[in-house]
């Protein structure tokens, strides 16, 4: 089924479903997710999708499918009140960059306006705006970013996350839906902190100081992550982009919410 987005001729076109307590998760069986539904299980019922075997119970009810499947996706979206979209194509190159930051995202935000979702958490990433930090390491700026700065995309990744911060902007302007954009920090489900910053992952950022001022600037937790989430579903603006790290104050991403 094709669904895409449209500017509506009348006018807006969201109206929102009666409030209910359903979230599908695509991306259910990832890192972050894994992170978050403990918690948001306590209060939500949780419908988990991925390509991968969701093995989690947290979630009432999981779908092993690629998001490539409209007619399910879409009844998915249906029935949800809140659709929190974690899933990335990132480890399936340009393509799967494509299919799921890009294609993907443009569905679920039309089946959303269709049905009446209350509102769409899109999961960015800090490299929609990440040329900054490239700067920072360089030795040419001092890396602040305010999320109502343009997006400076560090790559291809961070191109395609801009691009889905766009379709949720103009998912919002053109149909009244509520959308979230969040530029998620760094998390781990499989060591701490410190075991990070003493690991060999990131080289780029290379060792010592910088490196450890780094993560722990930009580490992110379940616990944080799921009150930020509590945040937006109760948020009454039709558009905010936010960053979302366990490090609100510092001097290189600014956490205020922008809603203009």
């Amino acid at each position: 089924m094709d669904l895409p987005i449209e500017v509506p001729a009348g006018g807006l076109n969201w109206t929102p479903r009666p409030k209910g307590n359903r979230i599908l998760i695509t991306g259910g069986a990832g890192t972050v997710a894994s992170l978050i539904t403990e918690q948001l299980s306590k209060s939500y019922e949780l419908v988990g999708i991925d390509a991968a075997p969701i093995e989690n119970r947290d979630f009432a009810e999981t779908h092993k499918a690629d998001l490539g499947d409209d007619a399910l996706l879409d009844r998915l979206v249906q029935d949800a009140d809140y659709v929190l979209h974690l899933a990335t194509g990132a480890p399936g190159g340009k393509q799967g960059i494509y299919a799921t930051e890009m294609d993907a995202t443009n569905r679920i935000l039309a089946s959303a306006i269709a049905h009446g979702t209350r509102r769409v958490i899109l999961a960015s990433s800090n490299h929609a705006a990440g040329w900054p930090e490239r700067e920072l390491i360089a030795g040419t700026g001092n890396g602040h970013v305010k999320p109502c700065h343009l997006p400076r995309p560090d790559g291809l990744y961070g191109a395609a996350k801009a691009y889905m911060e766009a379709l949720g902007r103009f998912a919002s302007d053109s149909s009244g839906l509520p959308v979230s954009v969040l530029r998620l920090g760094t998390m781990r489900n499989s060591m701490s902190l410190q075991e990070l910053i003493d690991s060999g992952e990131m080289p780029h950022l290379g060792f010592g100081e910088f490196r450890e001022q780094r993560l722990r600037r930009t580490w992110l937790t379940g616990n944080d992550l799921v009150e930020i989430l509590l945040e937006e579903f109760a948020a009454k603006e039709p558009y905010r982009l936010r960053y979302a790290t366990s490090s609100p104050c510092q001097d290189q991403w600014d956490h205020t919410v922008y809603s203009g």
